[in-house]
């Protein structure tokens, strides 16, 4: 029998509005995790997020306007549209913008060869959309390549010709223990408009960078939505 104060002082309620999509995905997901309630599966979602420390999605409000200069860090598993994210980003910044374009992924942006990089009127036009492809057979040879335009960007940074410039570094892990890289993120609030650098794993650069995760987009079923109320 229910007692008297909870009868008098019932458990407040929220009603939450999912897509159809968004529906989808929570049901299966009660299902696999063994929750007879959509309250269980939330209160247990709340403490892993908290766990595992909480990364905010990518808004051009706060990682261009907010935090200013400071760069950023865009983490997330393969597939999960860091790229796409990141292009949503570029495209409302009116500026300069180099990217090193690990995975041949930026082919509206200007190709260079490694002489264009090192060209001292590349950095002197305004409102450019560049971007240097590593090498896509060796590793190795991509790696060499990327550490001697770190070290060219970190030259053009103290001199002062990157400031009204973003700088975009794609496949970040594969460049954690370069010096020139990580000398680049630590002074680049500095003296560059933003540093910013797309990886599966934000750990190893932890506490030089603010880390975000992709925005959720409406095709993939994450955003709010006005129907489909969720019920147990």
């Amino acid at each position: 029998m229910e007692s008297k104060s909870s009868a008098e002082h019932p458990t407040p309620r929220t009603t939450i509005s999912l897509n159809r999509g968004a529906r989808e995905k929570l049901k299966l997901l009660k299902k696999e995790l063994g929750f007879a309630t959509y309250d269980a599966l939330f209160n247990y979602t709340v403490l892993e997020l908290t766990r595992e420390s909480l990364i905010p999605p990518a808004q051009y409000s706060i990682v261009f306007e907010k935090l200013g200069t400071r760069p950023v860090i865009l983490t997330g598993e393969s597939g999960a549209g860091k790229t796409t994210t990141l292009k949503s980003l570029l495209s409302q910044w009116s500026g300069s913008a180099f990217v090193l374009d690990v995975t041949n992924e930026y082919p509206d942006f200007k190709e260079v060869d490694f002489g264009g990089v090192f060209s001292t009127s590349l950095w002197q036009k305004e409102s450019q959309r560049v971007r240097f492809v590593t090498n896509q057979e060796s590793v190795e040879a991509a790696r060499g390549e990327a550490s001697s335009i770190f070290g060219h960007l970190n030259y053009l940074k103290n001199a002062g010709k990157l400031r009204e410039w973003v700088i975009v570094v794609e496949e970040g892990h594969r460049f954690s223990q370069d010096p020139n890289l990580r000398a680049l993120l630590i002074e680049g609030r500095k003296w560059c408009r933003k540093v910013i650098l797309v990886t599966t794993d934000y750990r190893e650069f932890s506490g030089i960078a603010k880390a975000f995760k992709p925005e959720p987009w409406e095709s993939e079923g994450l955003a709010y939505a006005r129907t489909n109320t969720v019920s147990e």
